[in-house]
């Protein structure tokens, strides 16, 4: 929630309801504000953060349904994805885990900030946050919020990228101004033209590089899939996998009826599905179902 000092202490003494944001008029007033004018404009701010900070308590509410498994209905036959159906206006189990996945931090980051932060934010530390902690990840974003406020210079998503970037690789910013730098996108790689009468969907197995959260994605890469932090297996193995031609036909055969019954194109149906597994939210699904 917003801070709450400039308000009165009616409004301190209850919880933010619509009544408090003051009504629409044209009012031709020039000069600073009075302090009725304040007043109403902490009011239109605390409306602002209410909206967003209702965003992380939803997230909880979510967790919690799902670990208390709350979901499962009067039968007790219910599974997830029917309860969000029903009561979530059809939400995917892949959105909900974004949702479960990004609530602890944002919290952390309201409490330390006293307000806030954009969904954009929140997911460009979320990964960090797993590993570092919610509360010290959430304390570095407070102080370059601040940072930013006390130089007038804006906190956009890439800066909060550099932070994370600080923090993934283990080391604390020394100075903050070094995260306001403009980033450096690696050069981008040719791209190899697929064999003579081959079309794109089709093809042999495929294979690909598991890294740690962080690396570029876009570069052919995905993120942590349960592997160690050096891209390694379980049993020490290269972090090297493959997907049998069988494999790759199934998948290829569902994501079309798929796209079929939601009447879009299957690469765009595709793309869907690898958006879905990139959002740190594969770990959770495999392990709610590892051990049924």
């Amino acid at each position: 929630m917003a801070p709450v000092t400039a308000l009165g202490k009616r409004d301190r003494a209850r919880a933010f309801v619509p009544d408090l944001i003051p009504e629409p008029h044209d009012l031709d007033r020039t000069g600073p504000l009075d302090a009725k004018e304040q007043q109403q404009l902490d009011r239109i701010h605390a409306a602002r953060d209410h909206h967003q900070a209702a965003k992380w308590m939803r997230g909880k509410a979510l967790d919690s349904a799902f670990r208390r498994r709350l979901y499962r209905g009067e039968d007790g036959q219910r599974t997830r994805q029917q309860y969000l159906d029903d009561e979530w206006d059809g939400l995917s189990e892949s959105a909900a885990y974004r949702e479960i996945a990004e609530w602890p931090l944002a919290k952390a980051i309201t409490d330390a900030f006293e307000r806030p932060a954009p969904d954009s934010h929140v997911r460009a530390l979320v990964d960090v946050a797993e590993q570092q902690g919610h509360k010290a990840v959430a304390h570095w974003y407070a102080e370059l919020r601040r940072h930013g406020q006390q130089l007038g210079r804006r906190v956009t998503a890439d800066v909060v990228a550099n932070l994370a970037d600080f923090l993934r690789s283990g080391t604390e910013p020394e100075r903050l101004e070094a995260l306001f730098v403009p980033r450096q996108l690696p050069p981008s790689k040719p791209r190899k033209s697929a064999p003579a009468g081959t079309e794109r969907g089709r093809g042999e197995a495929v294979t690909g590089t598991v890294v740690a959260h962080g690396q570029d994605a876009a570069a052919g890469s995905f993120p942590n899939l349960g592997m160690d932090a050096d891209g390694s297996g379980p049993a020490g193995e290269t972090g090297r996998w493959s997907l049998s031609a069988e494999q790759v036909a199934r998948l290829s055969a569902w994501i079309a009826d798929g796209a079929a019954a939601a009447r879009i194109s299957p690469e765009r149906a595709a793309d869907i599905l690898l958006d879905a597994l990139t959002y740190n939210t594969l770990q959770h699904w495999i392990a709610d179902r590892a051990w049924t």
